[in-house]
């Protein structure tokens, strides 16, 4: 009876293995397509009955228009409208360096106007190497999350207001909240403030080491750390009406590494005739703009170090019994977008390691599988770290 079921132990597993070699093929049978191919219509006029000119302006502006059509497909819609100016200024004005072929298919001429179909080949991989590079999160992006420490004086305060200190606040200061409603509006995840049960009493100049470890241990990937000061500015318009200043210092690190990542200076200039309102208005434009600034810093070096791969551990537990479930996971996570390949490296009774070489976090691919849902099973990301994802098979 031992020896029958040592060879059924054995034959399970080279089903097994005749499974996942199956999974494995069909999973990467074809390499990422990196040019894509559009028919687009485009339009010019025909000046001083100069036909040849008009023809060639309209080719131009389809070329122009199938950059735009990528860029469109891989931006969010508040992305596009935000940043239109460095897409126009770096993108679609160095279309040439996008378009990889492109042939006239047909043309119409009514009246002065000329219309073309064109067919274009775009490097659409070079297009997304452009947009990162440039700041310009894609669209289903794995924004990092922030945490903010921004100490805050404002007109009339004596001394720095910030969350870490002998005090517990509630609410963020202001400069500190602009700047975290501006980053949230861009897409990024903004690590709430702690609800202490005491004090930290960091002092307002607490180490950038400590800062840095203080934002790991909250969950969040990037730390934003500074100071927002308010005062009276010079007065150049007369009468009562006075004029307030805030500048804001920040700078960006990267929690896992302790680099920084970004810097800006920032200056606000209102008008009024309240000091403290003054001084809150000219701090909150002032964070609007450090937001602003830091977004387009963060969000490039992020995606450049996403698009790096790296080899991720993968340990599946629960799949005793399970087999078929573990390979729809398996296929699940070799469909997420950036990874690259997928190879076993052991399997035991209960449990599945992988090694998965993605560009990207392990925590942004287990974002990823987050977003995944199955029939007749869940699973359970029980454990992220930088170098590995544990994952339980909840079987229903």
């Amino acid at each position: 009876m031992s020896d029958r079921n040592t060879i059924k132990r054995w034959i399970q597993r080279i089903c097994l293995l005749i499974v996942l070699t199956l999974a494995c093929s069909s999973s990467y049978g074809a390499d990422n397509q990196v040019v894509k191919q559009l028919k687009v219509l485009g339009t010019a006029a025909i000046h001083e009955k100069n036909l040849a000119d008009g023809r060639q302006n309209a080719v131009n502006d389809a070329l122009v228009a199938a950059v735009g059509q990528v860029v469109m497909e891989m931006l969010t819609g508040e992305t596009v409208v935000r940043r239109f100016q460095q897409i126009n200024d770096h993108i679609l004005a160095e279309r040439d360096s996008y378009i990889q072929n492109y042939r006239v298919l047909t043309e119409s001429v009514s009246g002065t106007t000329v219309r073309t179909l064109v067919q274009v080949d775009i490097a659409v991989d070079r297009v997304s190497r452009d947009l990162s590079r440039l700041g310009l999160a894609l669209a289903g992006a794995v924004y990092p999350r922030i945490l903010f420490m921004v100490a805050e004086r404002n007109v009339t305060d004596a001394d720095f207001t910030y969350w870490w200190g002998d005090r517990r606040l509630r609410s963020r200061t202001i400069s500190e909240g602009a700047m975290a409603a501006t980053l949230q509006a861009t897409g990024f995840e903004i690590v709430d403030l702690p609800d202490l049960s005491s004090p930290l009493s960091l002092p307002v100049n607490a180490p950038e080491v400590e800062m840095v470890a203080l934002a790991g241990r909250l969950g969040a990937d990037v730390l934003v750390t500074g100071y927002g000061t308010a005062a009276a500015a010079p007065n150049t318009m007369g009468g009562a009406v006075n004029a307030y200043e805030a500048v804001l210092d920040a700078r960006a690190f990267d929690v896992q590494t302790g680099q920084p990542i970004g810097r800006t200076r920032q200056k606000s200039v209102v008008s009024g005739q309240d000091e403290i309102v003054g001084g809150r208005e000219a701090l909150s434009g002032a964070g609007a703009l450090a937001g602003d600034d830091l977004a387009r810093q963060i969000m490039a070096v992020w995606q450049q170090a996403q698009d790096r791969s790296a080899v991720i551990e993968v340990v599946v537990e629960g799949t005793g019994g399970h087999i078929a479930n573990f390979v729809r996971l398996r296929t699940a996570i070799a469909s997420v977008s950036g990874v690259n390949e997928l190879k076993m490296k052991e399997m035991s009774a209960d449990r599945a390691d992988m090694a998965v070489s993605y560009q990207g976090s392990a925590r942004s691919l287990a974002d990823a599988l987050l977003l995944k849902t199955f029939s007749g099973f869940g699973i359970d990301i029980f454990e992220v770290t930088p170098e590995a994802i544990r994952i339980r098979l909840v079987n229903q």
